[in-house]
């Protein structure tokens, strides 16, 4: 047995740099490194306790080379390599072994705190902090006043952009003979839900990059599409339950009503391969920056999953853009980290993104990178449009030149912004708030004003121009506030195909009736889309109302793993299932989906010669719940449905008794323990079991 190193002043170490603290001198200092690179050449001053994670723990102090100050990491990380002097061991020594490193257990993360009345003091919290923070109220950036211009300069009136109230024009649009479009496919529609889910799964990104560079590192044999597939449908499988441990879907024991997982995965891949493949994927092929740049990882999965959606769908002449959150609580190691008060999961990766209103499907996203984006990084595509515009252009570049309709909510409501998407061809409509300030060039104030004798349910309209772009903003008078909407489209006249929309009216004498009207085409636009983004997340935050998702079973502390799982598994997941339905198919909810989706994962035919990736036809056959081979315990033989010790050599060997072989064995198949077989005809005894089942 080979001696186990002990730990103690003058030791050489080696340890994973992300175990070492201070943590920003490390980062610094190793630029977009692996996550599970080690530093050699550490030498061992002492041990001492320090808080590391919010508590007191105790660690171990280096000296090193690269670094002009200590630097050190807790000590069940620290790897000796080379013992110090025998004197100069620590009282308790530690084995070398290093301690398994479990990124993607359960139980890792934090749940998510439904905030509540103090969500002031959370958002002041985060600032003094210096995380970023959407708050609600917080105006877009050009939407906040500027200074008055320098003597002999001139400001544009605002007041000079608009013409009078009630004016009688033609929604723009329709001028332009715009078409309304339900939405398509580029591609040959897909007759299974594996294969809806190979539609908008960007394949090309994985086999030439996610397959390729996991297999690199990975132990065995290399990772295939076939198997990468099998391993999504696990985690499918894992996620149509909650509450459950995932080691406890691998135990070697029988399902129990009363603990553990309901069922186990044994037979489709062993825990080992599981595990590995989880430890071993790689998401990028491209060579870090000269710079640190903390999305480095990602960048190649987001840009080429955008890339790909432009490949294969074409959205409806309407869409909504709003936000979606990927949750992730430690905010220590999340680049990117926004706490977002106003969404149900507040914590964690804000994506602008961007859904067919008609199907619901979602066709792109970006990555709010706040704080930590780079600056060294190149400027986006129409960054020079300003920051919201600029973000607009590139969510909607699918959509230029198609005359078709993107639904805004008030943080996006930058006038600019949709004049600027209308000289592509995009029209937009955008709710008006007042976020501290109220957006550029609207006066909303003098608007209250217009319509504060208006009755309940009263709606007009007053037309712009900016920039040669024709405008509207379009009003309606409700009890307590006037709603405004800012719009390149739309007119003056009721929806056609809509249910009476109500209101209850207080009258002088005390009673309350009701006000029944109809909205105009803008605002019953607005009310019929603007949940696209919000529904999309629904299906993807809780299935079956369960309250289980992809990200809550795959439970990491690898952040580039939760992207993945937002981009590649969660999204894709639930475009399937709205691309199916929408197009033809079978409704059924989408934990049925997810169920299905799952078996056809893991009984894919894509590895097999002649494979088209479709899910197994028939009953799948689980021999290894009939069929196994195992060794005799020592002394032993099977009598009487028990082993027993009636041998005196504690490996006895038994001839073979499968026909004529007659090789020395200790080994029996399950289904019946009192024959001994070799692991030739072990293969003979499964081809005649199934030979046997199938007549």
């Amino acid at each position: 047995m080979v001696r186990k190193l002990r730990n103690g002043v003058g030791a050489v170490a080696r340890v994973k740099k992300k175990f070492l603290h201070p943590a920003k001198d490390i980062s610094d200092r190793y630029m977009n490194q692996d996550h599970n690179e080690e530093l050699d050449g550490l030498l061992v001053l002492r041990k001492e306790q320090k808080r590391v994670n919010t508590r007191e723990q105790t660690c171990v102090v280096f000296r090193h080379e690269d670094f002009d100050k200590e630097i050190y990491c807790v000590e069940r990380w620290c790897k000796i390599v080379t013992e110090g002097p025998e004197e100069s061991l620590f009282d308790n020594p530690r084995v070398d072994e290093e301690a398994p490193v479990v990124h993607d257990e359960p139980g890792v993360s934090v749940p998510v705190r439904t905030l509540g009345a103090e969500i002031r003091e959370d958002i002041a919290r985060f600032r003094s902090e210096g995380y970023d923070v959407d708050d609600d109220n917080d105006p877009a950036p050009e939407n906040v006043p500027v200074p008055p211009p320098a003597a002999g300069q001139v400001q544009q009136q605002d007041s000079s952009l608009f013409g009078e109230w009630g004016a009688t024009t033609l929604c723009h649009r329709r001028a332009e003979d715009r078409r309304f479009e339900n939405p398509k496919l580029l591609k040959t529609r897909p007759d299974s839900r594996l294969g809806w889910l190979l539609y908008f799964l960007p394949m090309k990104y994985i086999t030439t990059v996610l397959l390729v560079e996991s297999s690199k590192v990975l132990p065995g044999k290399p990772l295939t599409l076939g198997e990468f597939i099998r391993f999504v449908g696990l985690w499918l499988i894992m996620a149509t339950t909650a509450g459950n441990n995932r080691t406890s879907f691998f135990e070697q024991t029988e399902p129990s009503a009363w603990e553990g997982a309901p069922f186990r995965l044994n037979e489709f891949m062993s825990k080992k391969r599981f595990d590995d493949i989880v430890q071993s994927l790689r998401f990028t092929h491209v060579e870090p920056p000269p710079y640190r740049d903390k999305f480095h990882q990602i960048r190649q999965m987001i840009a080429m999953w955008n890339t790909h959606m432009m490949d294969v769908f074409v959205a409806s002449w309407v869409s909504c853009l709003d936000e979606s959150m990927s949750v992730w609580t430690r905010k220590w190691t999340c680049p990117g980290f926004m706490f977002v008060p106003r969404k149900p999961h507040p914590m964690g990766n804000e994506y602008h993104s961007i859904c067919c209103g008609l199907s619901g499907i979602m066709y792109a996203i970006e990555l709010v990178e706040g704080k930590d984006h780079p600056k060294e990084r190149p400027k986006a595509d129409y960054d020079d449009k300003g920051k919201t515009a600029g973000l607009l252009l590139r969510l909607c570049k699918s959509l230029f030149g198609t005359g078709k309709v993107v639904i805004l909510d008030s943080g996006f409501c930058v006038l600019q912004a949709i004049i600027e998407l209308k000289k592509l061809g995009v029209y937009a409509s955008a709710l008006i708030k007042k976020r501290r300030y109220w957006p550029k060039y609207i006066k909303g104030d003098e608007i209250k004003e217009a319509f504060a004798d208006k009755e309940i349910g009263y709606q007009d309209r007053l037309p712009g121009e900016l920039d040669g772009t024709k405008f509207d903003l379009f009003c309606m008078k409700e009890a307590d506030y006037v709603m405004m909407l800012m719009s390149t489209y739309g007119q003056l006249i009721p929806k056609t195909d809509q249910k009476d929309s109500w209101r209850e009216v207080d009258q002088p004498d005390g009673e309350r009736s009701t006000k029944r009207f109809k909205y105009t085409e803008v605002f019953a636009n607005h009310y019929d889309y603007r949940g696209a983004v919000d529904d999309h997340n629904n299906k993807r935050h809780d299935v079956g109302g369960l309250g289980v998702s992809l990200e809550d079973t795959w439970r990491t502390s690898r952040w580039e793993i939760r992207v993945f799982t937002f981009v590649c598994m969660a999204i894709v997941e639930v475009n399937a299932y709205l691309g199916r339905s929408f197009f033809g198919e079978e409704t059924e909810t989408m934990l049925e989906f997810r169920r299905k989706l799952a078996y056809e994962c893991v009984y894919n035919t894509i590895d097999d010669v002649g494979g088209v990736g479709e899910a197994r036809q028939g009953r799948p056959r689980r021999y290894q719940t009939e069929h196994k081979l195992e060794n005799a315990p020592c002394y032993s033989k099977w009598v009487n449905g028990k082993w027993k010790q009636v041998y005196q050599l504690k490996y006895q060997q038994n001839c073979c008794s499968h026909r004529k072989c007659r090789k020395k064995v200790r080994t029996v198949c399950v289904c019946d323990r009192t024959k001994w077989i070799c692991t030739e005809c072990y293969a003979l005894h499964l081809t005649e079991s199934v030979i046997a089942q199938d007549s």
